[in-house]
């Protein structure tokens, strides 16, 4: 059985610097040379090390993110990403927040690592709201690791108690009955039992997943819509990579809409 979602992300209370995991996220200011916060902890705590490679990395534009060694640190790498500063929150704020996570989390899979932990980006002195801030880190998370297997273990870590039950209280209400995850999870699970079964692997298993699992609503349309994929394979003799086509997508879509699902 796939894990749910509070095995994939947990909220702590700690110091980020000191977690065992593959890489920790920085909130970086633009120039990546160190700063105040936990900037400056993270600094401090690699050592040298990590100013020097961070000198030739040419900054951080606002909601991207670039990766260094974590020398000194517990963990392998940091990934360093500039959180938005706060203006009121009319200068698209909240979405240079979420890119953040995002960007930070896709490198991390695209570095082949499989925890991750983050700080409250932006909430010290870049002065944004901590309530809007924990909602979107939240939510951008828990989208993000539904449609993405590799990174097993999310940390969102907090300083201090008030920020730790908020944090916590957002998880929980969040998570509660996340129907889109579980159905995401079990199809994943029907893709890599078709590719097992065939010997192919299939190239756009995450966009697959992406389409059909918001419209499936229980176990009995997943498992149905594993059938559908497998006769698709079946039929078309696939063998390799495969890439499934969006019409088909489309057509298994529809017949989801409709309560039915479609069989090729």
């Amino acid at each position: 059985m796939a894990p749910g979602i509070k095995e994939r992300i947990s909220i702590i209370e700690g110091d980020i610097t000191t977690q065992l995991v593959d890489a920790i996220v920085n909130a970086a200011n633009p120039s990546l040379l160190g700063g105040g916060g936990v900037d400056g902890a993270i600094h401090r705590a690699a050592g040298p090390g990590l100013l020097a490679e961070c000198r030739r990395l040419g900054g951080c534009r606002t909601g991207e993110a670039k990766i260094t060694r974590g020398y000194r640190l517990p963990s392998r790498f940091v990934i360093h990403t500039v959180g938005p500063v706060w203006k009121g929150g009319d200068s698209g704020e909240d979405e240079l927040l979420a890119s953040c996570y995002r960007n930070a989390l896709a490198l991390a899979e695209l570095s082949d690592l499989r925890s991750i932990a983050f700080p409250a980006i932006s909430t010290g002195a870049y002065g944004f709201p901590m309530e809007r801030a924990a909602r979107i880190a939240v939510r951008t998370v828990m989208k993000y690791v539904t449609y993405h297997t590799t990174i097993g273990k999310v940390l969102l870590v907090c300083r201090g108690n008030a920020a730790y039950s908020l944090y916590t209280d957002i998880l929980d209400k969040e998570s509660t009955g996340n129907s889109e995850y579980q159905m995401a999870q079990a199809l994943f699970s029907h893709l890599s039992m078709i590719e097992a079964s065939h010997g192919i692997r299939v190239k756009n298993r995450v966009a697959i997943v992406h389409t059909l699992a918001p419209a499936i609503r229980n176990d009995i349309q997943a498992l149905s819509t594993g059938i559908s994929l497998n006769n698709w394979v079946s039929a078309t003799g696939a063998y390799g990579e495969v890439t499934v086509p969006e019409n088909i997508l489309q057509k298994l879509l529809d017949s989801l809409k409709d309560t039915g699902v479609w069989r090729e």
